[in-house]
């Protein structure tokens, strides 16, 4: 079981790879599920058997890149705010060439949803106040995130991380 998962994310990273590696030559509206699962070497049904969109590829791809970065650089709890933050702001800020074409391509919404999932999986709900935290949480993060991003990063990960901190 364990290597058959390994293998389904595997074939579903691939496809991330392929789309973004794609976009580097157009706008995602104009490559086609053919092109991307060729580039990735699997067939249309993978695709469609583990997505719905293109964007759903590129959440999953930045979700898959949070993880591998936080294996690297040490788990981090997201329900510790301040230091979350900051290793959110410094892992964004290292794939920045990746961020900034999605930007340019018009599809940052996809950082909102890898986001969102990130954060769903590491805060458990047991009432509905502890879902509007945590959805304030997520849109907070990436809304800062979005403005800092247009600013051109400006700020270090480390202010960032104060300013989220600061709001009140």
């Amino acid at each position: 079981m364990r290597r058959r998962q390994e293998t389904t994310e595997m074939l579903k990273e691939s496809m991330g790879d392929a789309l973004l590696s794609l976009m580097k030559e157009k706008p995602l509206e104009k490559i086609t599920i053919e092109e991307m699962t060729a580039k990735a070497d699997v067939g249309r049904v993978t695709y469609f058997r583990y997505f719905k969109s293109k964007d759903e590829v590129l959440a999953y791809k930045f979700r898959k890149l949070w993880e591998r970065y936080t294996t690297e650089n040490g788990k981090v709890d997201l329900r510790e705010r301040s230091f979350a933050a900051r290793e959110y702001f410094a892992f964004s800020l290292g794939m920045r060439d990746t961020i900034d074409l999605v930007y340019e391509r018009g599809h940052q919404e996809a950082f909102l949803r890898a986001v969102l999932e990130v954060i769903r999986s590491y805060y458990v709900v047991s009432d509905t106040a502890a879902e509007y935290a945590r959805s304030y949480y997520a849109y907070g993060l990436f809304g800062l995130f979005n403005t800092w991003v247009r600013h051109g990063y400006q700020e270090t990960p480390e202010e960032m991380a104060n300013i989220f901190m600061g709001i009140k």
